[in-house]
């Protein structure tokens, strides 16, 4: 198991993290640009010394502040795998994965078995004399992820492998990897950008702002019981945070939410079980866009929220008839706009479009509230 602690200060930005990562699992660092994922990479691999902190994997002490322990890159048991690659363009495909080998001094006979176990487990075999001009992104990127293995790493680490793709390659490329992955069977760290590939790559996600991890769990967690707007926007979840100023029943209350210039209260319902639940904390409310109906007039009907907005812009998704039309409304009092997904059909029988007043309603059960 990876246990690490950085505390780290770049000029102005200050990363600041704790996290532990299972052994032979991929564990997603996810975070927008500037979020500090890179610069944890940086500091596990060696390349970045923390001010402060504590990095051990598998019972050995890689960096350790208090006991000024600090073992130099070029002796920990980890294999990077930088987002540009970093491949030798006069080089062909074996001597680009035997690079490292070659600079630790192995045998030839050595060096020529695991280049080729490196090359077989990313399906590589046969591409030894072609040189990374002569192959596509994919396939540059597998022998970027070969140079790595071929050095048997304990920790492999992989910064945005697959943000030097177009999305065509991307799309091809991504189960790959995640096969990949699931063969080689490595504890791995993965930074990623993408909530898509964190889902589809990681066992484990930690979502990074800022220097500081705001949520962590498993795609269950994350999905369902978001923290922060970051990957409520990722999921495409309406998210409030607020607190809870009364229980109607033993699941079902009522959220005061902040940064609301007008009062806005949302009734929700506590779907989390076995947590305490009382009024006076910090509550957090999903509600999915397609639970929401949009109304000319308030509605007369059993929804418990009803709030008056007007829309911004609006987003048709799939087929001009037969597929379903996103709805940005700014609702009275409230920064952010919220979403509301309905069918085609009901965007224009309601004659929707740009700046008009509207009224947007979902009931208590839809609104799914936890602390």
């Amino acid at each position: 198991m990876l246990q690490a602690t950085l505390d780290i200060q770049l000029n102005t930005f200050h990363l600041d993290v704790a996290f532990s990562a299972q052994e032979s699992k991929t564990t997603v660092l996810l975070g927008e640009s500037g979020a500090g994922k890179s610069t944890i990479l940086k500091a596990l691999s060696g390349l970045l010394t923390p001010q402060k902190g504590y990095i051990a994997f598998n019972s050995a002490t890689y960096f350790d502040s208090e006991r000024h322990i600090a073992v130099p890159p070029q002796e920990r048991p980890f294999g990077y795998v930088f987002q540009d690659y970093v491949l030798f363009p006069h080089l062909n495909v074996f001597e680009n994965v035997a690079f490292g080998l070659r600079a630790s001094r192995t045998s030839r006979r050595e060096i020529v078995q695991r280049v080729g176990e490196a090359l077989e487990r990313v399906h590589l075999t046969g591409f030894e004399r072609r040189r990374p001009g002569q192959l596509s992104g994919g396939q540059q990127q597998r022998v970027a992820i070969a140079r790595a293995l071929a050095l048997r790493p304990q920790l492999l680490l992989l910064d945005e492998p697959l943000a030097a793709l177009d999305v065509q390659t991307r799309r091809e490329v991504r189960q790959e990897l995640r096969h990949i992955l699931s063969e080689v069977a490595i504890t791995t760290i993965l930074v990623t950008h993408s909530y898509l590939e964190a889902l589809l790559l990681g066992e484990y996600i930690l979502v990074l702002d800022h220097g500081h991890i705001i949520q962590q769990g498993n795609q269950r967690e994350l999905s369902e019981y978001p923290r922060s707007s970051y990957i409520a926007e990722l999921v495409g979840i309406n998210f409030f945070r607020g607190q809870l100023l009364q229980l109607e029943t033993d699941t079902t209350g009522i959220i005061r939410i902040e940064n609301s210039t007008q009062r806005l209260d949302i009734v929700g319902t506590f779907k989390e079980q076995g947590k305490q639940i009382s009024p006076g904390q910090e509550a957090f409310v999903v509600v999915a866009p397609h639970s929401v109906t949009l109304h000319h007039e308030r509605p007369d009907s059993s929804a418990r929220n009803v709030f008056h907005g007007q829309i911004v812009n609006l987003l048709r998704l799939g087929a001009a008839d037969q597929g379903t039309v996103r709805v940005n409304v700014a609702l009275a009092g409230y920064p952010s706009p919220f979403m509301a997904e309905v069918t085609a059909a009901s965007a224009q029988r309601l004659d929707l479009h740009d700046g008009q007043p509207i009224y947007v309603a979902f009931k208590a059960t839809e609104a799914s509230a936890y602390v």
